[in-house]
């Protein structure tokens, strides 16, 4: 019972009367992590799949509010859950996005979805070219490294379909570079409308024109003592995931897992 509660806590979809939540608390994926007590993988529920099935139970028209805290994740599945996201606005349904930690990676794809966004004090988003882990020879890593290309153009076209005061080759260069971007920074550049606690629609600052490079507060040496901040926070993040992950996410580790599964239930007499 201990496990289910905080299963329960970790990722929500709560229904109102007037408002469905949704909640990105964790890497995207479509596999669940590995339950070494059953030797099976759990269900993900940050998968497309659960998204899928989650907005189909809502419907059309319904005021939806997206929470994101994820470092990212598998690149399908954002862009899947991101796509069903926008089908469901076609549809009528009105989408705010809470970031109330971190929308790095993918989880920023996925967020940029929304009608409006808010960011919590403190918060960032984190843009980057996506990588992979791979083996094959010569001229199999070379179609990989032309298909992250295709991959980091898509991603590109993504942002930039919500981006403002931003030019494509200006966007593809922060990515080049690993950016991480404060909640100032992201209002600045269109991903983000509302910074701090504002919830009913107007901005936090009636003063401020998100559009006026001349509104950023932060000083330069207080930004780039942020953004040194924020870059550890991720650099220790990313190696907290490896650690708690391993390399099990691995399409070869995953391929010895299901091995290891069948000669497991061959033993129990399956």
């Amino acid at each position: 019972m201990k496990n289910e509660k905080r299963h329960e806590m970790k990722y929500r979809f709560e229904q109102s009367a007037h408002v469905h939540k949704l909640y990105v608390y964790d890497d995207v994926r479509a596999d669940g992590k590995f339950n070494w007590n059953t030797w099976e993988y759990e269900d993900s529920e940050t998968s497309a799949k659960y998204f899928r099935d989650r907005l189909e139970e809502i419907p059309d028209g319904a005021d939806i509010e997206l929470h994101v805290n994820s470092a990212g994740g598998e690149v399908g599945e954002g862009v899947s859950i991101y796509n069903l996201l926008v089908q469901k606005k076609k549809a009528g349904s009105r989408i705010v996005g809470y970031v109330d930690g971190m929308a790095y990676s993918v989880a920023m794809n996925i967020i940029m979805a929304c009608n409006e966004i808010h960011m919590g004090l403190g918060t960032s988003m984190f843009l980057h070219n996506p990588w992979t882990c791979a083996s094959g020879n010569a001229e199999q890593l070379r179609g990989i490294a032309d298909q992250l290309d295709a991959l980091a153009d898509a991603s590109a076209k993504l942002y930039m379909s919500r981006a403002q005061n931003l030019e494509e080759d200006e966007l593809k260069e922060m990515m080049r570079k690993e950016t991480m971007l404060t909640p100032d920074m992201c209002r600045q550049y269109g991903f983000c409308d509302f910074v701090g606690e504002s919830t009913e629609g107007e901005p936090d600052d009636p003063d401020n024109d998100p559009e006026d490079p001349d509104d950023d507060v932060t000083k330069p040496d207080e930004r780039d003592q942020l953004l040194q901040q924020l870059r550890e926070q991720l650099y220790q993040q990313k190696q907290i995931n490896r650690m708690l992950h391993g390399i099990g996410s691995r399409p070869q580790v995953k391929s010895v897992f299901a091995k290891a599964v069948q000669i497991n239930k061959q033993r129990k007499g399956e």
